[in-house]
């Protein structure tokens, strides 16, 4: 028990001092990140150092929206998809003429002018009674939105994030 008891002291001893860390003489103290300051344009020289690149605030947005943007859609994929907008556009002016909102009607319009074997997604779009839809293509998909306001119906390839619309809550 003594042992036992001597071997956990000393290995509690090895942890706390440090045994095994490797320290060099005269290497200096590593710069800490409030010591780095931001790089000075390009036209200015030489750069200092250490010195950190930093984005601008419009980069630094576009890159977190970066997930939701769109691939271009190929001319053949474009051709294929405009006769489904169209008759997309003309089912929802028949909505709207009939004053005609909600899930239920955008669902029934959408999965009417859908080809066969497409997948298709429907959602609440949260404000009024919008309802977010897409219809799969192969090589893209036709997204949009519709409401007891306004409509839009759009052709576009795949989102980087993958499929045609962004993930809920993004």
């Amino acid at each position: 028990m003594k042992i036992l008891t001597a071997f956990v002291a000393v290995l509690l001893l090895a942890v706390l001092n440090g045994c095994g860390v490797v320290r060099t003489q005269g290497a200096g103290p590593l710069a800490s990140p409030s010591a780095l300051r931001p790089c000075p344009e390009a036209a200015e020289s030489p750069i200092p150092s250490p010195c950190v690149t930093m984005p601008s605030w419009e980069q630094k947005h576009a890159d977190n929206e970066a997930y939701r943007q769109r691939a271009t859609l190929s001319p053949e994929t474009a051709a294929e998809a405009e006769p489904v907008a169209e008759a997309l556009r003309d089912k929802f002016a028949d909505l709207r003429e009939r004053a005609l909102h909600g899930e239920a009607h955008v669902a029934k319009a959408v999965r009417a002018v859908a080809p066969p074997g497409t997948n298709v997604i429907i959602r609440a779009g949260g404000a009024r009674s919008a309802v977010v839809f897409a219809i799969e293509l192969p090589g893209g998909c036709l997204t949009g939105f519709y409401d007891e306001r306004e409509s839009k119906v759009e052709m576009g390839g795949y989102i980087n994030d993958g499929g045609c619309l962004a993930a809920p809550g993004h």
